[in-house]
């Protein structure tokens, strides 16, 4: 799986980055400015992002990649309205940070996985609804 993380917390890519290749992925870490152009390019299979980043624009460009869930990190509370407005916009799972095991990491990678997967199938049957 290519997995691509936009976050400025070095200590959490670093960690996820470990996490990944590991079990065999592909990471890439990116800038906020570069992810429309590289998403586009690469073709993740996953974007993570931290909510500081979830403008409009940004999920925009990720709903150009059909079948591309994204997980949105948060690292407090304070900001969880941010996160969770930027989730109800286009993100597949939100995950709190710190994540200290990881299989928190892992179980937010199903979970947005499955929550794309459900949305693509009702987009679907709504598309064929119309039809």
């Amino acid at each position: 799986m290519k997995i691509m993380i936009v976050e400025s917390d070095w200590q959490f890519t670093v960690r996820a980055v470990r996490y990944f290749e590991f079990r065999g992925h592909w990471v890439v870490q990116e800038s906020p400015q570069g992810l429309a152009g590289r998403a586009r390019s690469w073709q993740p299979d996953l974007v993570i992002l931290a909510a500081e980043y979830a403008s409009e624009e940004t999920l925009n460009s990720l709903r150009a990649l059909p079948g591309t869930p994204a997980i949105l990190l948060s690292e407090h509370m304070s900001n969880f309205k941010q996160a969770w407005a930027a989730w109800q916009r286009g993100g597949d799972e939100l995950l709190m940070k710190p994540v200290f095991r990881a299989s928190e990491l892992q179980e937010a990678v199903v979970t947005a996985m499955e929550n794309a997967t459900l949305s693509r199938q009702k987009s679907q049957s709504h598309s064929m609804a119309i039809a």
